[in-house]
């Protein structure tokens, strides 16, 4: 009798080989592509079931399915302790540049390096993200006798980690210590990474391989990291640059929990040390952000204190808020002179200025600026149109005819197998193998295979490709009208905003039915469960379970109605927009304390930063879905009412109007 690896390595060549070697003809084959797709199902489930008999005879007609290796693989990988080199070599030769060879090549290797099979997995060896593969290849390297001084090097680059690596580079780092690259400054340099990902305890230990002197710098550090109020106050430090880096350290951790010392420390240390201008920019940012965050008077000051050459987005905010606050416009003109240090702050950057030097009187200035701005197909551009009554610019750039580039990315094999994992129902496989066959493409190629997806109704993979590759202007592609029949249905019965409605749902699932959020949010319209239920419960819809939230038609049944009564509940698209993703209670506590707010006022000030963007995109995103629908276009002005306060003396809708945005 044939031993049981003997069978298994006779199955594998079987089913490998016969791909390889074609040896199976053609009438074997199933006939059309559907046949084949019902076939792959059945082999995967005769594999699941323990039926290997079925499994053979299915997956031998479909040598030319492109599912074929994830069959193959199905069944080799679970029992890749059995595998033969050969049976490895054969598949990864067959499919060497899928993510299927990747894996299998990643569990092969770890196999080889438990075995210290070192020639063999160098052999098999390619280069790997994984830091233990990684090791294990310096490892074999080591065994094999190639020249020390490029290994040395290698484990250097592994070795300066913020954190402990894994096991398998305690060999190496044996090697490397003993070393003459080993130097107190390098292990300083690992130090410092330590620090800045809170590993003291990795710190402590390389601290102890450094001299007395230095010990002792080392211990004030994590001394300063755990008790930053105590060894802030008066620490007695020479000025030297690793006491004036410790206490840079100190204060940044010690304004996490209390921003008022941090600031009276730092106003104590600051002139007792000679920071360096990086430093001192540094810990002010910090100072002023936390500041703000606080409500602390401090803020202004901190925030003034930043060059704007030095401002990135993060800080940019915090200082329109400041300044938005106290309604401080000749400030925030004075914020937003020179130009934005990052693109992603540009035209919020400029929109800004124009509206602070509208309200200085220097209309001129502010129209050349809005007129700059409402060039871009944007949210601010936008706005900058509306203040100034420009035309939109719609700005629509599909991709050119190009039949022969088309059909080349419809010919990869990646394609071809993540449009099958999708059709299906690969789920999270299909996602996968779409983004490892795209991760190289060029810009445009990505643009072809976006268009494709949205061919196909896989509108969550184009919309995040265009994204991905940065091209913005295939607006057909970027905007699917998808599942109009119903929405458009639900829009009318429950008068709701058709434009805002699809910009909504494209915001909240680009369109993926079985999306899933890690707050636990469902489906195309990222419904929670417990919202789900009670507005089910609401609406009449009976025996309520959360899958119903990743049935297409229920979920757009249920979020609909949810956006009605947060719709219905504030009577303005912008509070009900920001209701829908913080929640109606957070958005009420929002709610201005003046009779009336600006609405792109308001949306700047919303404290929580995902919220404050989602709802600038979704006002953005349904000016689109207007032109996508050819439907009149609804100017952002427009869907943006004025914000009422909550308990407003005198003001009502009618007399907080749009004259509270003058434009030019």
């Amino acid at each position: 009798m044939r031993s049981e690896s003997g069978k298994f390595h006779n199955l594998i060549t079987t089913l490998v080989l016969t791909a390889i070697l074609t040896l199976l003809s053609a009438s074997g084959w199933a006939d059309t592509i559907e046949q084949q797709r019902k076939l792959y199902l059945s082999a995967k489930k005769s594999l699941r079931d323990g039926n290997l008999s079925a499994f053979k005879q299915a997956t031998g007609r479909l040598t030319d399915y492109p599912l074929y290796p994830y069959l193959i693989y199905d069944y080799m990988r679970p029992r890749v302790s059995s595998l033969k080199d050969e049976d490895v070599t054969a598949f990864l030769q067959k499919y060497p540049d899928s993510l299927l060879a990747e894996d299998l090549r990643q569990a092969w290797l770890k196999l080889l390096a438990q075995r210290k099979h070192w020639q063999p997995y160098l052999q098999q060896y390619g280069v790997q993200k994984d830091v233990s593969l990684q090791c294990y290849q310096l490892q074999a390297r080591m065994n094999t006798g190639q020249p020390a001084d490029k290994i040395l090097e290698d484990a250097k680059s592994l070795w300066l980690a913020g954190k402990s690596q894994p096991d398998a580079c305690n060999p190496v780092f044996d090697m490397l210590a003993k070393s003459s690259l080993m130097t107190d400054e390098l292990i300083w340099q690992r130090i410092r990474l330590s620090m800045q990902e809170g590993q003291v305890g990795l710190a402590g230990f390389l601290g102890k391989q450094l001299g007395k002197e230095d010990q002792q710098w080392v211990i004030r550090w994590i001394a300063t990291y755990q008790n930053p109020t105590k060894t802030t106050s008066k620490p007695g430090y020479p000025d030297v640059a690793i006491a004036r880096e410790i206490l840079v350290h100190g204060i940044k951790r010690l304004v996490i929990n209390d921003a008022k010392t941090a600031i009276a420390r730092w106003e104590a240390l600051k002139p007792a040390y000679k920071f360096d201008q990086q430093q001192i920019t540094d810990v002010e940012r910090t100072l002023g952000i936390k500041a703000m965050i606080k409500k602390l008077p401090q803020a202004r000051h901190y925030l003034d204190a930043i060059a704007n050459k030095d401002v990135d987005e993060e800080l940019f905010h915090w200082r329109l808020r400041n300044a938005l606050d106290n309604m401080d416009w000749s400030l925030l003109a004075r914020w937003t002179e020179g130009d934005p240090t990052e693109d992603t702050v540009k035209l919020r950057w400029l929109y800004w200025r124009a509206r602070a030097l509208e309200q200085a009187g220097q209309e001129d200035e502010a129209k050349s600026i809005y007129q700059q701005v409402s060039s871009e197909r944007d949210y601010y551009g936008f706005l900058a149109a509306d203040r100034i009554s420009a035309s939109y610019n719609i700005d629509y750039q599909p991709l050119p005819d190009d039949p022969e580039a088309w059909q080349a990315i419809r010919d990869l094999p990646g394609i071809k197998r993540a449009r099958e994992l999708f059709l299906t129902g690969g789920g999270y496989l299909s996602r996968r193998e779409w983004n490892y066959t795209l991760k190289n493409m060029s810009v445009y190629h990505k643009e072809i295979a976006a268009a494709l997806a949205s061919e196909w109704g896989w509108y969550d993979r184009a919309i995040l490709t265009l994204g991905q590759a940065q091209s913005y202007g295939n607006l057909v592609v970027r905007f699917p009208v998808a599942f109009e029949d119903k929405m458009t249905k639900l829009a009318k019965i429950r008068n709701l905003d058709l434009g805002w409605l699809f910009a909504l749902t494209r915001a909240e699932s680009a369109f993926m039915v079985d999306a899933k959020s890690p707050s636990g949010a469902l489906g195309l319209m990222q419904v929670m469960p417990a919202t789900g239920a009670e507005t089910a419960r609401a609406i009449g819809l009976k025996n309520f379970s959360s899958q119903n939230l990743l049935d297409a038609d229920k979920n757009i049944t249920i979020g609909t109605a949810y956006l009605k009564l947060v719709h219905d509940r504030f009577d303005n698209r912008v509070l009900a927009t920001a209701a829908y993703n913080a929640g109606p209670n957070a958005v009420a506590k929002w709610l201005a304390k003046t009779e009336c707010t600006d609405p792109d006022i308001w949306v700047e000030k919303i404290p929580i930063s995902e919220t404050r963007k989602y709802v600038s995109r979704i006002m953005f995103f349904a000016t689109v879905y207007d032109w996508r629908l050819n439907n009149s276009i609804t100017r952002v002005s427009e869907r943006m009412d004025p914000i009422i306060s909550k308990n407003p003396k005198s003001a009502s809708a009618a007399t907080c109007t749009t004259a509270n945005l003058s434009q030019l």
